[in-house]
């Protein structure tokens, strides 16, 4: 079984799959022929179509003279989704309508003589069958029109830049030069008419906001200069004042400057005692801590990259885990310190702070009943002022906005985009395709890739042994060698019954044909045959075959003819009692015989005869028993050999038995007798027919001198073709068989 196995497994050669192609070439060739005619019909009936292609250069804002300060973003995200969009309204509805419009396509005699391929209009019909249109509504007259702009277009951006290719597609030439600038246009258009009617939008809005805030400014003035004059605030608009009021102003500057200096104290205090050691700014820009933490991260990335690898219990990594827990700690500990002290400072600059904040308050009060009325009224009055103040400047930035909105709604019949047209589409001088030579370039690679793909997969699902690297392979056997298809062999087994002595001609063409290339591929077999043994020739051999029609017999006598040439005794002995045809082949009497002898009916004398071709003795059959395996197994058998010796010097006894996959008698005498000759047949004998006949055959523990591949078929160009045609004869002597043996040995090595 070892031997099997490591067949089994053994790398197939180029030449083996040389060997395929060569076998199957009419598969190779038929889909070879098939593809390029194909693909010669297709290309040369398709029409040829052109392309055009217009280059546009898309920017994300308009040119700055007249972009009136609009903010470019320049954010990753944002620019892809810009552009993303863009390639996206190129191909939309709207834009393919206004390029429709443009070439006045409807009319154009290029478009309207087409009806379209039957199955486009079928493809057509479906879609509009699944988008659920109603056959009954009036048809839509752009929607055929954009289909088209839309299944002949394509958007293609240039890598690395904001350039794109608008390719259109089309088998009039002018017509797709047109269309794919007219897209172009069109896209320019929709650009240009969705930016100003968005400006003019914003123009109205920002007329109707400057109306408003300028009704606002002027209530709010009056109510400014009737508040002045009730509260007698003249003094205050010259900066004149009364010396309490300035000793207030400058004492609450003072205290006011104080409280923001406590909040800023206090604020410092409260984030450096809530807030964590980390965070403080202190921590942050500390050298030591840098250093420490620059320390750490090293430690950490060597520990993380050791981890990877080794298990924690490493002993390198635990010294790697204890420096970092050391570094961290040192870490927390510089930290802490650093804080406390920061800490420290900020609650004693509060405390200084607060102190400073009481006395002025006290010293604010005290003068606070002398102003009092004078500061609320000069609040108020400032409050009033700084609105109206801030609403001047909103105004400003509104008649701004106007301004720039006007001017651009002056400026839409310049046409100025953000997109420009860098290369016009021309008009194409050659059809871009078909590409015949590239199709039929194609088709070649591509059909003898299915060819051979083809092929292989047939011989891959062809599981049947073809030649003797099968038999090397599958079954672990040697190859004895192998016989040739003879013209009469498709005839052998079909009438067992009453089957015409000219029909086993195959079965003596050994004899009557000696020089035939089938006798010659016997006497290589015989040469095999006689040097299978080291010691001397096998002496009883049992010939059998995993299925029926395999040939077998044909071996048996052929091969036993072979060696009466060299002048040997040789007795066939016919032990398939079941299906029994050797006394057909020699036209012998088959009323006594083997199973006579067996069943004791019979002595030798009475079933040993000679058959026309001399030195050749034949034991038939005899009459079919019920049990065949339990005469074969008896003792009988070997009684039968002990007379078969004294009966005359015979050399060889050939046993032809029943298939061993059937019946168990050919595994019965393989197990009694010296040796056995397994027989497979070209294209029928299946890789698991013969891999389990060897395999009953070992069990049994026969000896197995090797296999003989039958009706193998001449096929010009393999090596059976020239060794059947080329060799020389054989020798009719040992001696010249035995000179031959190892140029047949050469020729199935390089098989």
């Amino acid at each position: 079984m070892s031997e099997i196995g490591t067949s089994e497994r053994s790398v197939l050669h180029l030449r083996d799959y040389g060997r395929v192609l060569s076998e199957r070439r009419g598969v190779v060739i038929a889909c070879l022929v098939l593809v390029v005619a194909s693909t010669a019909l297709f290309t040369f009936l398709a029409h040829p179509e052109y392309q055009a292609t217009t280059t546009i250069q898309i920017e994300r804002h308009a040119p700055e003279s007249l972009s009136f300060g609009e903010g470019m973003s320049t954010d990753y995200y944002d620019y892809q989704d810009f552009y993303q969009t863009q390639y996206k309204v190129l191909q939309s509805r709207t834009v393919l309508r206004l390029a429709a419009e443009r070439l006045d396509l409807a009319n154009r005699p290029e478009y309207a003589s087409r009806k379209g391929s039957p199955i486009r209009r079928l493809i057509n019909w479906g879609l509009d069958r699944i988008s659920g249109a109603d056959a009954s509504a009036p048809a839509d007259p752009w929607r055929r029109l954009i289909r088209f702009m839309e299944d002949r277009l394509s958007v293609v951006p240039v890598r690395n830049s904001k350039l794109v290719k608008l390719t259109f597609v089309d088998r009039d030439r002018k017509l797709c030069a047109d269309a794919a600038n007219a897209v172009a246009e069109a896209y320019e258009q929709f650009n240009t008419d969705a930016r100003f009617t968005t400006t003019s939008q914003a123009r109205e809005f920002l007329t109707k906001q400057v109306a408003r805030m300028q009704s606002e400014i002027a209530a709010q003035e009056r109510t400014l200069q009737e508040y002045g004059t009730k509260k007698e605030i003249l003094a205050l608009s010259d900066g004149t004042q009364d010396i309490s009021q300035k000793a207030l102003g400058d004492m609450n500057t003072k205290y006011v400057e104080a409280r923001g200096r406590l909040a800023v104290a206090q604020a410092r205090y409260d984030a450096v005692s809530n807030g964590s050691a980390e965070s403080l700014p202190e921590v942050l820009s500390s050298p030591l801590i840098t250093d420490l933490k620059k320390q750490y991260a090293e430690v950490e990335r060597r520990h993380s990259q050791i981890a990877e690898r080794f298990k924690p219990d490493w002993p390198p990594l635990m010294q790697l885990q204890e420096e970092l827990d050391g570094a961290r700690e040192r870490l927390k500990i510089e930290t802490e310190a650093i804080a406390r002290q920061v800490r420290s400072v900020a609650k004693a600059d509060l405390a200084k702070t607060s102190t400073e904040v009481d006395n002025l308050s006290r010293q604010v009060t005290a003068q606070k009943g002398e102003v009092q009325r004078v500061g609320r009224d000069a609040i108020e009055y400032a409050s009033l002022k700084g609105e109206i103040e801030n609403k001047r400047k909103m105004l400003n930035d509104l008649l701004t906005r106007q301004s720039e909105a006007e001017t651009s709604s002056a400026l839409k019949d310049s046409r100025a985009t953000n997109m420009r047209i860098v290369d016009r589409a021309e008009v194409p001088r050659a059809p871009f395709k078909p590409d015949k030579p590239l199709n039929l370039l194609l088709s070649l690679v591509f059909g003898l890739g299915l060819g051979a793909g083809a092929a292989l997969l047939l011989n891959y699902l062809d599981n049947t042994v073809k030649n003797e690297i099968d038999i090397q392979r599958y079954a672990g056997v040697p190859a004895l060698g192998f016989v040739p298809l003879y013209a009469p062999l498709h005839a052998v087994g079909h009438d067992e019954g009453g089957a015409s002595p000219s029909q086993y001609a195959a079965d003596i063409a050994c004899h009557a044909d000696a020089r035939s290339s089938f006798a010659e591929s016997f006497k290589s077999l015989r040469t095999a045959f006689l040097l299978a043994s080291p010691e001397r020739a096998p002496r009883h051999v049992v010939v059998t075959s995993c299925e029926p029609l395999d040939g077998k017999s044909t071996v048996t006598t052929n091969l036993a003819i072979a060696l009466t040439q060299l002048g040997r005794r040789v007795v066939i002995v016919d032990a398939d009692l079941r299906r029994p045809r050797v006394h057909k082949v020699f036209r012998l009497p088959n009323q006594t015989g083997l199973s006579s002898f067996l069943s004791g009916n019979a002595a030798m004398s009475d079933v040993l005869q000679e058959s026309s071709i001399p030195g050749l003795h034949v034991v038939t059959s005899g009459p079919v028993p019920p049990n065949p395996s339990e005469l074969l197994a008896s003792k009988a058998m070997e009684a039968f050999l002990e007379r078969l010796e004294e009966a005359g010097a015979f050399e060889h006894v050939f046993f032809d038995s029943p298939p061993l996959l059937q019946m168990a008698d050919a595994v019965l005498l393989a197990n009694r007798l010296d040796s056995t000759i397994l027989v497979a047949r070209e294209g029928r004998t299946t890789h698991q027919s013969l891999a389990s006949g060897v395999k009953r055959l070992r069990q049994s523990r026969a000896r197995i001198l090797g296999a003989v591949l039958n009706a193998v078929v001449e096929r010009f160009g393999n090596y059976y073709y020239y060794r059947y045609h080329r060799d020389e004869p054989l020798e009719e002597s040992i001696g010249a068989g035995a000179s031959s043996a190892p140029r047949v040995r050469r020729r199935r090595k390089r098989a």
